[in-house]
């Protein structure tokens, strides 16, 4: 009966982090959109276009770690780290994919700040008073 509720809760946990990750995915994907924008109307660097996509990844690994701690309501740290490494890991092997490498700052660089980016996320969203929109 244990290991029945635990799977349960490891599904559930799974289920949280993949639907959070959804979001910060979304929310990477507005900021590329709207830094895309911006940038059809200047003209930019290489250095400043690998700095906006850094400053994209962050805001989406911040909002999932926000969402995936609004809905579990506990663990805002652990659960935001999750997603930020979940994160971190899909973008790194996309941009190997299709960019032959993780261009732009390094990738521990990177790494370093979207768990950062994420865990605080996870510690607001664990801490923020508000509706039950989140709940499960």
């Amino acid at each position: 009966m244990r290991s029945r509720k635990r799977l349960g809760s490891a599904a559930a946990n799974a289920l949280t982090l993949l639907a959070s990750a959804v979001c910060g995915f979304a929310a990477v994907f507005l900021c590329i959109l709207f830094f895309s924008f911006v940038m059809t109307r200047i003209d930019v660097s290489e250095s400043v276009l690998s700095v906006l996509t850094s400053a994209g990844l962050c805001v989406g690994a911040y909002v999932g770690g926000y969402v995936a701690s609004r809905r579990r309501r506990r663990s805002g740290l652990l659960m935001g780290l999750l997603v930020g490494l979940f994160m971190f890991g899909i973008i790194f092997l996309l941009s190997y994919i299709f960019a032959g490498s993780a261009g732009g700052f390094s990738p521990s660089a990177r790494l370093v700040m979207t768990l950062v980016c994420a865990a605080v996320g996870g510690v607001v969203g664990v801490n923020s008073k508000g509706g039950r929109r989140f709940r499960r």
